[in-house]
């Protein structure tokens, strides 16, 4: 029999590790065509980003993106160096399933109709943190691996 749960558990986890990995990258690319966009769209003479409830909610992604990036960097870091990650993962992988699809639908928000339309960048990033969040099988059920883990 070839590797057995050990086997099963370590591409348990570099099957999240990889997804937040690309998570993290999809939510930066998110952030960075919503920080563009509010910088550049005026509305009543103004850039979007010189209203503060805009920049609140680009600063709020911009918390979740950094988060992830984090998250995922430590837990990356710590699979590579042999040591244990399942917290790391855990945080990683609650992340990237609860507040990446929320930071993304964000910035579709801010985008107006622009981040809807299927030919824009936004939408091919977006839809692949809603891919990724599911592949992970949801916020919930990394918080019941993590549950289940810890007892």
């Amino acid at each position: 029999m070839l590797g057995g749960a050990a086997c099963v558990r370590d591409l348990y986890q570099l099957a999240v590790a990889g997804a937040c990995s690309l998570a993290d990258g999809a939510l930066a690319g998110a952030l960075e065509l919503t920080r563009a966009h509010v910088a550049t769209r005026e509305q009543f003479g103004r850039p979007l980003a010189a209203f503060q409830a805009v920049a609140q909610q680009v600063a709020d992604v911009y918390i979740a993106a950094r988060t992830l990036h984090l998250a995922t960097l430590s837990a990356c870091w710590r699979l590579d160096a042999g040591l244990d990650a399942a917290a790391d993962l855990a945080v990683a992988g609650y992340w990237c399933a609860r507040q990446a699809p929320r930071a993304a639908l964000t910035c579709h928000h801010l985008h107006g109709g622009t981040g809807m339309d299927t030919t824009y960048p936004l939408h091919y990033l977006s839809g692949l943190i809603a891919d990724l969040a599911r592949f992970l099988g949801g916020a919930e059920y990394q918080l019941e691996r993590q549950e289940c883990s810890s007892s």
